[in-house]
């Protein structure tokens, strides 16, 4: 019996009624579940597919560091949910299945902490998630490049970021292509800086202490990765990502240094905290050389976006209005909450830059905004938008289905996304 559940109808609710039911039983020790939905509500396959996933994250917890006491199973072992009808109900809950394990996926690298989760660490994930795919029967590939082969490639932003550290920059490169023909190739950009000290615009403690979570857009895209090949889309898929840490040391880049992109452009750094954005430019030159008819990058890139627009919402940012609709469309059907921002092409001379083509930062106001304008001028003509996710990404108050660390988000809306016509 369902008392106080109120209006199951939207996509968010059903999605968190799920999960907040699925919580609430582990913490009362129940090994065995029943949803009784009759009178209440006929699930479809999507809404199957939401309950599922509501159910399926509800059990997440990040374990790896867990002593015996804490790592004590948890007791819920079986869910039924009663329904008057279970036409399509299999299928979505398959999908809702594979979509909550592609986010689990992508929260376990984010939640990692940096002395684990370094560049190296992220490869060998990629080439080990690759590996597992195609002994499974997927055609998927993952190719790693090292600094030399970077250097090779004229990554002069990228490996900019990099010098400060110890642990090597690794060039991440993942591919998958449908059994069926493909209706497109898309792109998808992750940021991938594994720790983010900011450099010498070194970040105060306090701001430091969740920077593990930085690359919290190559988790996402190497999660969704899992799901694009095990729910068989149509779409040949690329997952591409420049991981590297951004750290102090004698050979750290430094404020007023320029650096010159594989595209050609130079950047005056005026700020080292902005590394993500020159990490991101050489990974976009790349995946424009794949030729793709979509590139979609995701980042954990600026605390404007947060104080724009919370921290549950991601800005997305692109020229092409039919693409914004079938995002945000796509986000609304998978739970996920996105929002529009302008890509103002007055706000450019805000990079402009008296020794190079650009500065790697603008000024305080339109932050977010400016940051998108400065990856825009690496796509060239490509179709290309970009989604800022730093703050649904990083979760300090849980929300949704979401508890405290790396969400995920937008994994789901990724492949939800992926399910259309784009």
């Amino acid at each position: 019996m369902l008392l106080g559940s109120g209006d199951l109808s939207a996509v968010a609710d059903l999605r968190k009624f799920a999960f907040e039911a699925g919580r609430a039983a582990r913490t009362q020790g129940v090994a065995s579940l029943v949803l009784d939905l009759r009178g209440k509500l006929t699930p479809n396959a999507e809404q199957a597919r939401l309950i599922t996933e509501g159910l399926a994250l509800s059990g997440y917890r990040y374990a790896q560091y867990l002593g015996e006491d804490e790592l004590k199973p948890q007791r819920l072992r079986e869910v039924s949910v009663l329904t008057e009808t279970v036409d399509g109900q299999a299928e979505g809950s398959r999908r809702g299945q594979i979509v909550a394990d592609a986010i689990a996926r992508a929260r376990d690298l984010g939640n990692g902490p940096g002395e684990l989760v370094t560049p190296t660490f992220l490869a060998n994930t990629a080439q080990e998630l690759a590996t597992t795919l195609s002994e499974a029967g997927h055609d998927v590939s993952c190719t790693v490049l090292d600094r030399a082969a970077c250097e090779a490639r004229n990554m002069g932003l990228y490996l900019a970021v990099g010098r400060g550290s110890h642990e090597e920059p690794k060039f991440i490169h993942l591919t998958y292509k449908p059994k069926g023909e493909s209706k497109g190739r898309v792109c998808l950009v992750g940021k991938g800086v594994t720790f983010d000290s900011g450099g010498y615009s070194l970040k105060p403690s306090d701001a430091m202490l969740g920077m593990k979570l930085d690359m919290g857009g190559a988790a996402a895209v190497i999660g969704a990765f899992y799901g694009v090949a095990m729910l068989e889309l149509p779409y040949e898929v690329h997952v591409i990502s420049a991981a590297a840490e951004n750290m102090i040391g004698a050979h750290a880049y430094r404020l007023g240094d320029v650096f010159r992109a594989s595209n050609g452009k130079t950047v005056e750094i005026n700020n080292t905290d902005a590394e993500g954005r020159l990490t991101m430019a050489d990974a976009l030159v790349y995946a424009g050389e794949l030729e793709p008819d979509l590139i979609v990058d995701f980042a954990t890139l600026t605390g404007a976006c947060i104080v724009a627009l919370g921290p549950h919402i991601t800005g997305t940012m692109t020229r092409d209005d039919a693409l914004a609709a079938k995002w945000l469309d796509a986000g609304e059907r998978a739970g996920e909450e996105h929002w529009r921002l302008p890509l103002p092409k007055a706000l450019m001379s805000m990079l402009d830059s008296k020794i190079a083509d650009l500065r790697n930062t603008g000024e305080r106001a339109g932050g977010s905004l400016t940051a998108g304008l400065f990856l825009e001028q690496f796509v060239g003509e490509h179709r290309w938008m970009h989604v800022d996710i730093a703050g649904p990404a990083m979760v300090n108050k849980p929300f949704g289905v979401n508890v405290e660390g790396g969400s995920g988000v937008p994994v789901a809306t990724i492949l939800e996304f992926l399910s259309g016509e784009l």
